[in-house]
């Protein structure tokens, strides 16, 4: 199972592939894009940088873009940096034990399925829908306001000699 962190991590590697085709993508229209707040989109972006899977380009008309081909670099490659792979023998110093054959399996095969996937092949059918407000609202939604109701009285005593 895989972290809150990471799967949005991979996310945010998927958003950056499928939009960053001809400009790099900003963090605005990533935060915007995937629902999640500036700043963590921000730190998520720091550590995919530092792990030398994306770029930053400044100034104006700036953004950030895959370093290297999408189709290089696996699903696993970016998990690898966020999730610690446990080493089993430590968890499980007897190698009788049943959970250590299934844990290891498992790991295994997990592994085995991020890195059939490159980014390329996740990023053209699964573009994120943008953010509609129905969806963020939910199910209540607010009846109009009614037209105020405005007196038609005097507002001093010395307007009163002119309503009459």
């Amino acid at each position: 199972m895989l972290m809150k962190k990471t799967a949005k991590a991979l996310d945010i590697a998927v958003f950056i592939t499928s939009q960053s085709a001809l400009d790099p993508v900003t963090t605005a229209q990533i935060a915007a894009g995937l629902g999640l707040s500036p700043s963590y989109t921000e730190a998520l972006l720091r550590e995919l940088r530092e792990a030398g899977l994306i770029q930053a380009h400044r100034g104006p008309g700036g953004g950030y873009r895959i370093l290297g081909k999408p189709q290089d670099i696996s699903l696993w490659d970016v998990v690898r940096h966020f999730e610690e792979v446990p080493v089993f023998d430590e968890v499980y110093p007897d190698d009788s034990h049943p959970l250590k054959a299934l844990e290891v399996g498992i790991q295994g095969h997990l592994q085995s399925v991020l890195q059939a996937q490159s980014l390329a092949d996740v990023a053209q059918p699964h573009m994120p829908k943008p953010v509609h407000m129905g969806a963020v609202l939910g199910q209540f939604r607010l009846k109009p306001m009614p037209q105020p109701i405005v007196p038609r009285a005097p507002n001093s005593v010395f307007q009163l000699s002119m309503m009459v």
